[in-house]
């Protein structure tokens, strides 16, 4: 293998590296929100698995703090909420339930519009 080959393949790499964490979701939750919670996961799983899914339960001890700090940042009131992120943790798109927009429909129309990958294999 030539230098020139090496480092292109090193690129590629490093490019894959950068799109695995390209972007965040994060969504806090209560009892009244699990199925959203399956569903994201399933979504996600098998049709975007470079995003990275962050959930926390607000009525869970080890992640209620969690939950309200990421709810607070973005002055949510209710549950669920969700936020997309970039790489940067710049937010790309925040879901609210006081304007009941944090629904599965609206999360996967997101993802469709800026998410660059998605696994069509299934």
């Amino acid at each position: 293998m030539y230098f020139g080959q090496h480092i292109q393949k090193i690129k590629k790499q490093i490019s894959l590296i950068i799109l695995i964490n390209m972007f965040s979701l994060k969504v806090a939750y209560d009892d009244n929100s699990e199925k959203l919670i399956k569903e994201l996961e399933t979504l996600i799983s098998n049709s975007y698995p470079l995003i990275n899914l962050e959930s926390f339960h607000e009525n869970l001890f080890k992640e209620k703090k969690k939950a309200l700090k990421l709810k607070s940042g973005y002055s949510a009131r209710k549950c669920p909420f969700a936020v997309l992120l970039d790489i940067d943790k710049n937010v790309v798109k925040a879901f609210y339930s006081e304007d009941n927009k944090c629904t599965l429909d609206n999360i996967k129309k997101t993802l469709t519009k800026f998410i660059p990958y998605e696994n069509t294999s299934n």
